[in-house]
C-alpha cells in the first residue's frame, strides 16, 4: 500500500459558489425546505465570500468529502492509465486550519511511542 499526501491550493471559492449553491438550492427546493429561498437570494454567496479562509477552506473539504468516491474514481483512472494500476480508496479531504497542530511533546510521543 502507498498513502499519497496533496495539497489543494489558490482554490476559486467563486467557482465553488457558482458550481455547487445552485445544485444545494435545486435539492432543498425539490425537498420542500424553505433554505432554498435562502440560497437563491445572494445571501450565501455574501455570507461565504466575506468569510474566513478557514471557514471557506473547511466547506470546501466537505464538498470534496460529499464527492469522495467519484474522485477515488477518477483518480484510479488516471493511475492506470499512467500504469499504475491499483484500487484508490479512503479518500478524505481536511482544512489544514482544522489539522492539530504538532508540538514538540506531542512529536515527542509519538517517537517514544514507536519505540
Amino acid at each position: 500500500m502507498v498513502k499519497l499526501e496533496l495539497e489543494l491550493t489558490d482554490i476559486d471559492y467563486d467557482f465553488i459558489l457558482n458550481e455547487y449553491v445552485p445544485r444545494i438550492a435545486e435539492k432543498l427546493r425539490e425537498s420542500g425546505s424553505p433554505l432554498a429561498s435562502l440560497l437563491t437570494g445572494g445571501l450565501t454567496t455574501t455570507l461565504f465570500l466575506s468569510s474566513p479562509d478557514s471557514v471557506k477552506d473547511r466547506v470546501t473539504a466537505e464538498l470534496i468529502n460529499l464527492g469522495s468516491s467519484r474522485l477515488e474514481r477518477k483518480m484510479q483512472e488516471m493511475a492506470a492509465q499512467n500504469g499504475i494500476p491499483g484500487k484508490v480508496q479512503n479518500l478524505r479531504a481536511t482544512a489544514v486550519s482544522d489539522e492539530p497542530t504538532r508540538t514538540v511533546e506531542t512529536a515527542e510521543e509519538e517517537i517514544n511511542r514507536e519505540e
